[in-house]
């Protein structure tokens, strides 16, 4: 099963292949999904003995693409506005 850190990069790394290296919209995710990402994205720093400028907002944006939490469900707002929908 994957987890939502490899979808969201692959779904990034698709996006800019299929559209000349242009930045999706956004990701949406869930309030649970994106509790998750945190706690993963904090672990991996801390393990790494990097600290987190919690002051820069970096739980807002993932790879240069904005997150925001949404209860539509796990998705990648594509350059056209489509929805991707992502594996969690």
């Amino acid at each position: 099963m994957e987890n939502i850190y490899d979808s969201m990069i692959s779904a990034v790394r698709e996006h800019w292949k299929a559209n000349n290296n242009a930045y999706p919209q956004r990701f949406e995710l869930t309030q649970s999904t994106f509790d998750g990402l945190l706690a993963d994205r904090r672990l991996v720093n801390e393990t790494m003995n990097y600290p987190l400028n919690l002051k820069n907002g970096y739980e807002k944006e993932f790879l240069g693409v904005p997150v925001a939490v949404s209860p539509e469900g796990n998705a990648m707002v594509a350059l056209d506005g489509t929805r991707v929908q992502l594996s969690v």
